[in-house]
């Protein structure tokens, strides 16, 4: 564990944050907070006001650039592959790639686009996640493919902070 001194800027402490857990605590070694890759928990309440503010903002941007990418690549990948049917050719597609690369943070709004929008994202989320929650007897039935994965996302909580995302 590194320790790190508060008087460092909250912009390179959240930018730590984004390659590893930060734990925030007071002098009495009581933890306050827990910074991780585009997540806050923890008791964000224990910070003062201005440090807390600081770093939701800080936060707050890292998750806007991120949709903001997350979003370009779904466009280019809806676009570039209007017409394509093979499910291996639309999961090799460079931008839908791009969006498994961009790993864990993505999986709200895979979950997001599935409930949205349908589409093609059971490849993406099972190479992310590692899991698949559809049955053998559900495969090939989109819709209850669909279900067994927003029941994943709930039960993972991904689905509340979708919830919390998109207020």
């Amino acid at each position: 564990m590194k320790v790190i001194e508060i008087t460092e800027t909250i912009d390179a402490l959240a930018d730590y944050a984004n390659s590893q857990e930060v734990i925030i605590l007071t002098q009495n070694g009581e933890v306050i907070a827990a910074l991780t890759p585009l997540k806050f928990d923890q008791n964000i309440d224990n910070i003062p006001g201005d440090l807390r503010e600081m770093i939701e903002e800080k936060q707050s941007r890292k998750k806007t650039e991120l949709e903001t990418t997350f979003y370009q690549l779904v466009e280019q990948w809806r676009r570039e592959t209007r017409g394509v049917s093979s499910t291996e050719q639309l999961s090799m597609h460079s931008a839908y790639q791009q969006i498994i690369g961009m790993g864990s943070d993505v999986i709200p709004m895979l979950l997001r686009e599935l409930e949205r929008n349908s589409g093609r994202w059971f490849w993406a989320l099972k190479s992310i996640t590692r899991e698949d929650p559809v049955t053998p007897e559900q495969q090939g039935n989109t819709k209850e493919m669909i279900e067994s994965w927003l029941n994943w996302g709930r039960k993972k909580g991904y689905i509340a902070s979708l919830n919390q995302l998109y207020k």
